[in-house]
């Protein structure tokens, strides 16, 4: 290939428009609450500039054991392809329910913004909400804070 035409190729590719870096919500959390504080409710505030190409990711673990609940959040940016939300339970109880939410996104900025449990625990409100193993808890949401990661 002639020096010429490498050159005016990499012209072309360098008026080209770019992909622009996405803006994600930033911040991970861990909380141990009681089934009769469910559901929960986060604001973030962390934001993070994703690397080209990159999207934004939500990720919420939810451990049911007897009265207690742990709740793992995380949500940034992240190299995997994008996904419609899932929820996966990976152990239903008795004793023990364990379920997962994710969700990966490129379609615009802060996408990841799922504020809720409601994806594994609940969506009615404000009547009795029911989580992975049926407890019954009442809203209103409860409130946890998101470390930035």
């Amino acid at each position: 290939m002639s020096p010429a035409l490498l050159l005016a190729l990499l012209g072309i590719a360098l008026m080209l428009p770019r992909v622009q870096a996405l803006t994600c919500q930033l911040g991970t959390g861990e909380a141990v609450k009681n089934v009769s504080d469910m559901p929960l409710h986060w604001t973030v505030t962390n934001q993070q500039v994703c690397e080209d190409g990159w999207g934004c990711q939500d990720t919420l673990l939810l451990t049911e054991t007897g009265p207690h609940v742990n709740l793992v959040v995380s949500k940034g940016c992240t190299p995997e392809a994008d996904h419609e939300a899932r929820v996966t339970q990976h152990r239903a109880g008795p004793g023990c329910s364990i379920v997962s939410y994710t969700h990966v996104c490129r379609n615009k900025d802060l996408c990841n913004n799922v504020p809720n449990t409601f994806p594994v625990w609940g969506t009615h409100c404000p009547q009795q909400s029911r989580g992975p193993c049926g407890a019954q808890s009442a809203c209103p949401q409860k409130a946890v804070h998101l470390q930035q990661s």
